[in-house]
């Protein structure tokens, strides 16, 4: 696990400064902050390098020479740095969009937090993560509707949208890749590899099959199935889902202590007094219980001794999807000569490749 963050800047006559820290009390020698310097001036450009110096692992991001920011998680020396690329490639975004007044100073405990959280995600939720990034989910929506752009024309669009100088395409193209939900390729008549949209992701609420079916089997007393069941049914028959709704899920999704609260729940409804065995785990269990219900993730039954019972009303489904649309979308863009043929046919070759070695 990470044990710390620094923030570096480096100054022509001052060297390598720490600008920032989380927590306070980390040190890292003079010699282990030269190195970073120096293996990133060795590769000669920005982005992530894995380093290792003694005992000390490091996941560092340079942000290049205009900003010259050093951002390094330490990490022990069993850990694999790489393990931490995108979610630090990400979070250094956070950072350089925030740089003016030092409003980072204030955000770096939450960053923090998710650095150190995201090797422990489960598929689903880094998934989920990805389409909560709102570069991510830009690039994503602009190759829903068009299929394809060129490297070139998503940095010069995103450069635009975002209104900023620099961004790191290669960084977040590659998470995406990683990912599953582009490919890249280039073709020789073109100066720019093209980006190939290949996956989307579907997230929406969805009822709690292991609990109803306990429902239904008479696994729990008649009074409490009765009332879940006819909750869960209203509730879904009234369910329309919108884009609000799923980044209320989203981030449900993503927080770790709502998530554990949620697997509990997948399993057996749970009374107040088992719940409260998570105290040892979630600091502010009554504030996630709180937001659980509040987002109508969980619903609260009373027994006949008016003991609470905690039943899940809603469960959570996040997964990457194989874009048939983009099959029509590809015809019409040969019917209208919008795209030219040459990437008409590669679009559709690394379509069928992704479809026979992911979901064939």
């Amino acid at each position: 696990m990470p044990f710390g963050i620094l923030i570096y800047r480096f100054d022509e006559k001052a060297g390598m400064k720490i600008v920032a820290r989380y927590p306070d009390d980390i040190t890292v020698d003079d010699k282990a902050t030269m190195q970073i310097y120096t293996a990133h001036a060795f590769e000669g450009e920005k982005g992530f390098l894995a380093i290792s110096i003694a005992d000390l692992n490091i996941a560092s991001y340079f942000t290049g020479m205009e900003s010259n920011y050093y951002i390094g998680l330490l990490l022990s020396i069993d850990e694999d740095a790489e393990d931490y690329e995108d979610v630090l490639t990400d979070s250094v975004r956070t950072i350089i969009s925030n740089l003016e007044y030092r409003r980072y100073l204030t955000m770096l405990p939450d960053i923090y937090k998710k650095i150190i959280t995201y090797p422990k995600m489960t598929r689903e939720q880094q998934v989920a993560l990805t389409f909560l990034d709102s570069t991510k989910k830009m690039i994503l929506d602009r190759l829903i509707e068009d299929g394809s752009a060129t490297k070139s024309e998503l940095y010069s669009w995103l450069k635009e949208k975002l209104a900023k100088e620099d961004i790191d395409i290669d960084a977040i193209l590659h998470s995406m890749i990683k990912m599953g939900l582009i490919v890249e390729s280039t073709l020789k008549e073109l100066p720019s590899p093209l980006v190939f949209l290949v996956g989307d992701i579907f997230a929406t609420r969805v009822p709690p099959l292991e609990i109803v079916s306990g429902a239904k089997a008479g696994k729990y007393p008649g009074y409490i199935s009765d009332e879940y069941l006819s909750d869960v049914r209203t509730f879904f028959e009234n369910y329309s889902p919108t884009p609000e709704d799923q980044e209320v899920i989203l981030r449900v999704l993503t927080d770790m202590d709502a998530a554990s609260v949620i697997q509990k729940l997948e399993q057996n409804p749970l009374k107040k007094e088992e719940l409260d065995q998570l105290r040892n785990e979630i600091e502010n269990l009554d504030g996630i219980l709180k937001w659980l219900w509040d987002e109508k993730i969980i619903n609260v039954l009373r027994g006949k001794t008016g003991q609470e019972v905690y039943l899940l009303r809603s469960d959570i489904a996040v997964k990457i999807v194989f874009p048939e649309y983009l099959i029509n979308l590809i015809l019409e863009s040969y019917i209208n000569g919008t795209k030219s043929n040459s990437v008409l046919i590669e679009h559709l070759n690394v379509l069928k490749e992704t479809f026979y070695n992911v979901y064939g």
